[in-house]
C-alpha cells in the first residue's frame, strides 16, 4: 500500500494511506485530502492509483506541482521516495511492502477536531491523529508604531468598535480572558490569534466551533492585508496594518449585518393574518423565496476585486471574475468589466512567472539567462519596475564577466572567442564604452600571435627581436601609435578555506561547469540547499562562480555565516550584487559579516 507523508511548513507531518483508487487535494471543501495554505488552489490535483502503479496529474494549479524539484505538465506516475511540493507542503511517497491492512467500519473514518492550519483528511479516507496544538510562544516586545494596527468591526453587531494589535500575539475570543473580548454566542471561549513576525501579521484559528474566514475562505493559518474582511462567526472585522488608514466612509459602506437569527415572531404573525385574509394567492408569494440581486452582489465582488488587483493576488482575481463572467443571470456590462478584469490578472500571472526566472537567475549570478530573461517583461507589466531595479544592479556585471573572458581569449591568442565575448555585450548594449574600446584593442598575447595568424590556427613570428618582420611604412606616413590599453587589475586576494571545512567531492568525471548548472537549475528552482551542495562540491575548481551561487542560495535560507563566507571568497563586482541579493532578503552587511535588518 501507498503512503503520502505529509509535512507542512512548521516541520508537523501528517501519514495519509492511499485506500482509494482515485483522491483529490486542494483546499476548498470536499477534498479528499484538504491543504489549507492560501498557496495550494481549490482543486489543486488528482492521485490516482491504476494496478501497482501510482500517478499524480495537475489540475490546472496556479502554483503547479513540483515532483522531486521539476515542475510538473498534466499527469506524471511516481514512486516510493519520490518528493512531491504542493504549495508550501513537502509530500513524500512512501510503498509499505508489509501491506499493512486499514481497519474500516461500516461507521466511516473518525471524525476529531482539525487545525486548520494542518493537512485535513476529508471523507472516505482514514483520518490521521490529531496533532496537538502547539501553545503560543512568548514572542519579544514589539515596539509599537505611532499607528498600530488594528481591527475595526464591520458587522451590525459591535459596529465601528476598533481594537489595536499592540502586542506582539493578540488573542481574540469571547471570555474576559482574552485581548480582544467579543461577546457573542458565535465566537469561541478562545477563537483565533493574530500573530506579529517583523512587519507581518498571521492570523491562526484556534479550533474554534465556526472557524476564521478571510475574504470567503476559511484558513487556519493567513497572513493579513490591508482591507481583508475577517469572519469569526458572526462578526467581521477589517484589517488595518500599522501606520495606514482606511476612509470613515469607507467603513460605513462595508456595515454588514452578518447576525443570523431566526424568524422574527411579528412577521410569523402577519403571515397567518394574510394566509386567513386572502388564501392560497398570499400563500404562493410569501412561501417564494426572495430573488438574490445578483448584479449588486457582481458589484461589491468586484471592488473585492480591485483590492486584489492592486495587491497582486492574481488567482483571486481568476477564481471571483470566473464566477461573475460563467453567471448568465448577470447584467452584460457587469460581466465584460468582470472579463477585462480577468484578462489583466491572466496576462500578470504569466508574467510574474517570467519575472520569477528573471529573479532567480539574476539570484545565482547567471546574468546571461537573467538578461535574456528581462526581455520577455512587457513594458506595461506591474513586474517591469522591480525588474528594471534588478536590470540596472547585474548589467555591469555582465558586461565584467564578459570583458574578463575576452581578455582572458585575448592573452592566449585567441581572437575569435575574445571578439566573440565583446560582441555578446554589445549585442546587448552597442554604445558599451568598455565593449567599444575593448573591440579595437589588437589580439595578441603573451605569446606574440596576431589576430590572423590565431583564427587560421598558425604560429608568427616574434616581433620583440626581428625588426625586418615589422610592416614598412611609406615615405610621409607615419605610423599609428598603438593604442594603450588598460593594465588588467590585480586579481583581489580571497581567502584561503578554513581547512577544516568539508568540502563535497564532485561525482567521478562530472564537468564542473555542469554541476554548476545543476546548482543554477537547483536554485531556481527554490531548492537552496541543493544548489549549495553541489557549489560547494566544484568550489575550487571554480571558484567565483560557485561561491556566487552559494552566497545567493544562503541569503535565501537565512543562514548568516555562510552568507559571509561567501562574501570574503567573491571578488568585488560579485560582492556588490551579492549584498544587493541579501538586502531584498532582510540581510544588511556588517563589514565582512551579515546581521538580519532590524
Amino acid at each position: 500500500m501507498y503512503k503520502l507523508i505529509i509535512e507542512d511548513d512548521e516541520g508537523k507531518t501528517t501519514e495519509v494511506p492511499i485506500i482509494r483508487d482515485e483522491i483529490t487535494v486542494g483546499r476548498k471543501e470536499g477534498n479528499t485530502i484538504r491543504l489549507t495554505e492560501r498557496n495550494v488552489s481549490r482543486r489543486h490535483a488528482r492521485i490516482t492509483r491504476q494496478g501497482n502503479g501510482l500517478f499524480i496529474e495537475d489540475l490546472l494549479s496556479y502554483n503547479g506541482i513540483k515532483v522531486n524539484g521539476d515542475r510538473i505538465q498534466g499527469k506524471v506516475a511516481v514512486g516510493d521516495g519520490d518528493r512531491v511540493q504542493i504549495g508550501d507542503y513537502q509530500v513524500s511517497v512512501k510503498l509499505d511492502k508489509g501491506g499493512a491492512k486499514v481497519q474500516m467500519s461500516g461507521q466511516g473514518p473518525q471524525t476529531t477536531p482539525i487545525n486548520r492550519a494542518e493537512p485535513t483528511l476529508m471523507t472516505g479516507a482514514v483520518q490521521s491523529p490529531q496533532a496537538t496544538m502547539p501553545q503560543p510562544v512568548q514572542a519579544p516586545v514589539v515596539k509599537v508604531p505611532e499607528k498600530p494596527a488594528r481591527l475595526i468591526v464591520v458587522s451590525t453587531n459591535f459596529a465601528r468598535q476598533e481594537f489595536q494589535l499592540e502586542k506582539a500575539t493578540v488573542v481574540i475570543g469571547r471570555t474576559d480572558d482574552n485581548d480582544v473580548v467579543l461577546n457573542h454566542r458565535s465566537i469561541s471561549r478562545h477563537h483565533a490569534k493574530i500573530v506579529r513576525e517583523g512587519d507581518k501579521f498571521q492570523i491562526m484559528d484556534m479550533q474554534s466551533a465556526n472557524g476564521v474566514r478571510v475574504n470567503g475562505e476559511e484558513y487556519g493559518k493567513v497572513e493579513l492585508r490591508k482591507g481583508d474582511k475577517i469572519d469569526l462567526g458572526h462578526v467581521r472585522l477589517v484589517f488595518v496594518p500599522p501606520g495606514q488608514d482606511i476612509p470613515k466612509e469607507q467603513i460605513d459602506a462595508m456595515i454588514v449585518d452578518r447576525d443570523q437569527r431566526g424568524t422574527p415572531v411579528i412577521p410569523i404573525l402577519l403571515t397567518l393574518v394574510l394566509l386567513a385574509a386572502v388564501g392560497g394567492g398570499a400563500y404562493w408569494f410569501l412561501t417564494q423565496s426572495p430573488k438574490v440581486d445578483v448584479d449588486a452582489e457582481a458589484a461589491k465582488t468586484l471592488v473585492d476585486v480591485e483590492s486584489d488587483l492592486s495587491s497582486k493576488r492574481w488567482q483571486d482575481v481568476l477564481d471571483k471574475t470566473g464566477r461573475i463572467v460563467s453567471n448568465t443571470a448577470i447584467a452584460i456590462r457587469t460581466r465584460d468589466a468582470a472579463q477585462t478584469k480577468r484578462a489583466i490578472a491572466e496576462k500578470e500571472s504569466k508574467n510574474k512567472q517570467i519575472y520569477d526566472r528573471f529573479a532567480g537567475a539574476a539570484g545565482s549570478g547567471n546574468y546571461d539567462a537573467a538578461l535574456k530573461t528581462y526581455r520577455e517583461i512587457p513594458e506595461d507589466s506591474v513586474y517591469q519596475k522591480s525588474a528594471k531595479e534588478d536590470y540596472d544592479k547585474i548589467f555591469p556585471l555582465f558586461v565584467e564577466s564578459h570583458l574578463k573572458l575576452a581578455s582572458d581569449a585575448r592573452a592566449a591568442g585567441n581572437c575569435s572567442e575574445a571578439r566573440s565575448q565583446v560582441q555578446l555585450v554589445l549585442d546587448v548594449d552597442p554604445k558599451q564604452v568598455r565593449a567599444l574600446a575593448a573591440k579595437d584593442q589588437s589580439c595578441s598575447g603573451s605569446s606574440g600571435s596576431s589576430s590572423s595568424s590565431s583564427d587560421n590556427g598558425s604560429s608568427s613570428k616574434d616581433h620583440r627581436h626581428k625588426d625586418k618582420d615589422k610592416p614598412k611604412v611609406a615615405d610621409g606616413d607615419k605610423p599609428d601609435k598603438p593604442e594603450k590599453t588598460e593594465k588588467p587589475e590585480k586579481p583581489e586576494k580571497t581567502e584561503k578555506p578554513d581547512k577544516t571545512e568539508k568540502v563535497e567531492a564532485p561525482p567521478a568525471g562530472a564537468d564542473p561547469e555542469q554541476v554548476l548548472t545543476d546548482a543554477q537549475s537547483e536554485f531556481v528552482n527554490g531548492n537552496y540547499d541543493k544548489a549549495i551542495s553541489l557549489a560547494r562540491s566544484v568550489a575550487k575548481v571554480s571558484t567565483n562562480r560557485a561561491w556566487r551561487i552559494i552566497g545567493a542560495a544562503a541569503c535565501r535560507n537565512k543562514d548568516l555565516k555562510l552568507v559571509g563566507d561567501a562574501y570574503r571568497k567573491l571578488d568585488n563586482a560579485a560582492r556588490q550584487y551579492l549584498i544587493y541579493v541579501c538586502q531584498r532578503e532582510g540581510i544588511v552587511q556588517n563589514g565582512n559579516q551579515f546581521k538580519q535588518a532590524e
